[in-house]
């Protein structure tokens, strides 16, 4: 996986909200953010459904597949073990009784938008593997611990290459599948934090602390917080962002109820320059989650959080 690090961008149900907010709060002040488009999913599996393969030729059998593999991994995780990492059962490849990815104890390294990856959706190849196992539990991010598996039996995986040329295995097909994600609220709220931190250094803002809460009303509706205290220069800002979110049987995710209000000296002025932007999110209904490949849909989500966010979504061809 080339970007299991942005689990709030992709993987996170609960945070969807959240990232609106903070895409909107993230803008310099002044800038309001152009109205999205209703088609687009608000997340994007992409990045945990798409492998690196290294930069050589397309794996022709297990040995370089697993080599391919591990070289993609070089750049996003640290392995503690790398002989570890893979096994499989059944030798028959390209056709796999089992494929098992144990990314336990990776610690994963931060992404810029060099490392996306854009297929050329040119499919070369296809393994196919009766059941695929992909976790980490936990995978470690910035001292943050992140419980993360992916199930999917019948799964078909295509070979491609990016824009660069570059091989890739992207999850294509999967008669039913599960991801599970599991992140406790102090370490969600520190790398909430962290994000914030380096997206407002660019305007000269410094944020202090988050303070994030999120309360599911159904496995399908929740309602979101967050504090950002700020400061720009010398002079406090305080804003606080709440919203609602509603999924339906379509898998359609609905934000309502998004507001903003500011405190402290600065607060209310930022917050009169966001709600205009925030405008363009308040009422949108999109898909909540797309895939890379068109073949497999999102069929039931759910999230119960305690001490700590749990997330499931199912899927399947």
């Amino acid at each position: 996986m080339y970007a299991i690090h942005r689990p709030a961008r992709a993987l996170t149900v609960a945070l969807v909200v959240v990232l609106v907010m903070m895409g909107v709060g993230a803008a310099p002040a002044g800038k309001v953010a152009p109205a999205p488009s209703d088609s687009k999913a608000w997340l994007d599996a992409k990045s945990v459904c798409l492998f690196r393969l290294g930069a050589g030729s397309m794996p022709q059998d297990m040995a370089q597949l697993t080599a391919a593999l591990l070289d993609g991994w070089k750049r996003s995780i640290a392995l503690p073990d790398p002989a570890k990492v893979i096994s499989v059962e059944g030798d028959a490849f390209p056709a796999l009784d089992a494929l098992h990815i144990d990314l336990t104890d990776g610690e994963l390294r931060p992404s810029t938008k060099k490392d996306r990856i854009r297929v050329n959706n040119r499919i070369e190849e296809s393994l196919k593997v009766s059941r695929l196992d992909v976790r980490g539990q936990p995978m470690l991010l910035r001292n943050a611990r992140l419980n993360m598996s992916l199930i999917a039996s019948g799964a078909q995986l295509a070979f491609e290459r990016d824009r660069k040329g570059r091989p890739v295995m992207m999850l294509a097909e999967a008669r039913s599948g599960m991801l599970a994600i599991d992140v406790t609220q102090a370490d969600l709220e520190s790398l909430l934090l962290q994000n914030a931190r380096e997206a407002a250094s660019k305007y000269g803002i410094t944020v202090e602390k988050t303070r994030l809460k999120i309360t599911p009303q159904t496995p399908r509706s929740i309602q979101a917080s967050l504090y950002l205290a700020t400061k720009i220069g010398f002079v406090p800002a305080g804003m606080l962002f709440k919203a609602h979110m509603t999924i339906d049987d379509a898998m359609n995710a609905r934000i309502t109820g998004l507001t903003c209000d500011g405190d402290d000296v600065l607060g209310p002025i930022i917050v009169g320059l966001l709600r205009p932007a925030l405008a363009n999110y308040n009422g949108r209904t999109r898909p909540l989650l797309s895939f890379p490949a068109g073949k497999l849909q999102l069929r039931d989500v759910g999230l119960r959080v305690d001490d700590a966010l749990h997330l499931t979504a199912n899927f399947g061809s």
